[in-house]
């Protein structure tokens, strides 16, 4: 609005000009020798040179908004050419996934069932023979850990002395650690959250050995696990609880406050373990 109002009064003073510049010419042969009209004369042909320069910018400034819009929405387009790529990429990878995740492969199988017949002599003679099966089998695919999902599993690198009441365990080799709730320094476990868990131990002894060991949830004995291989094999045992936890309550294994004597055996040949895991 303000550019229009600037235009009319420019043109305004364009035709004012001119109309003087029209009656000064005519009075200007009659005016020779007046030294004060000629440089009236010359400064109005200035002002109108001023006027046209003047009109050839605000024509430059008119046209350059509509420059920046054309090319503003050249910009926009292309921008959304390329997210609509990119798009068009990641849907083709998504349906790409899904279908090899639906992908079943079958496979024939081959399993050997027994049977019972009797020789010339009466005795009973047992062979298999091979059937032939088709089985479905699904395709292994890559799958992801529930971001509420808490399981461990750890054994002990080499046996331990715990000959001592309350010798709590720790199992020092993690293999296995979704949550980060298992501190092998400590042989505790912190629940991460509240439910329903199963904890299961494993324990190896030979020779004079004897040990009880207890699962212990915040101080309180949940089970106990005995074993006394009488210096006579070289064997584990195991037991398995499940029980609710509170978060924060601590879970781990010690020896008991009685039966506990030598050493704690794990090596490759069996391993003394701890594992456990929310089941809901």
């Amino acid at each position: 609005m303000a550019s229009q109002n600037s235009i009319l009064t420019l043109i305004g003073l364009f035709i004012s000009i001119n109309c003087s510049r029209n009656v000064f010419a005519e009075v200007t042969d009659a005016t020779d020798g007046n030294l004060d009209l000629k440089y009236a004369i010359q400064k109005i042909e200035e002002l109108q040179k001023i006027v046209l320069a003047q009109d050839k910018r605000i024509s430059m400034l008119e046209r350059r908004p509509e420059e920046s819009e054309v090319r503003t929405e050249i910009d926009f387009r292309k921008i959304v050419k390329e997210q609509n790529d990119r798009i068009a990429q990641l849907e083709a990878r998504i349906q790409e996934l899904e279908s090899a995740k639906e992908v079943e492969e079958y496979a024939t199988i081959e399993t050997k069932e027994y049977e019972i017949y009797s020789d010339s002599k009466g005795y009973p003679i047992r062979s298999y023979r091979n059937i032939d099966r088709e089985e479905r089998l699904l395709s292994i695919q890559p799958t992801t850990v529930p971001l509420d999902s808490v399981a461990f599993y750890a054994y002990l690198s080499s046996g331990i002395p715990a000959s001592v009441a309350h010798r709590i365990i720790a199992f020092d080799t993690v293999i296995t650690n979704v949550g980060n709730a298992y501190h092998p320094h400590m042989g505790t476990f912190i629940a991460p959250k509240s439910g329903l868990y199963v904890f299961t131990w494993t324990i190896r002894l030979y020779g004079q050995t004897y040990h009880t060991t207890e699962l212990v949830v915040n101080n309180n004995i949940v089970n106990a696990l005995y074993f006394n291989p009488n210096n006579q094999i070289d064997g584990v045992v195991s037991s398995t609880t499940v029980v609710n936890v509170n978060q924060g309550d601590d879970v781990l294994i010690r020896t008991s406050s009685d039966y506990h004597n030598g050493e704690i055996k794990s090596g490759s040949n069996g391993r003394s373990s701890f594992a456990g895991w929310r089941l809901m």
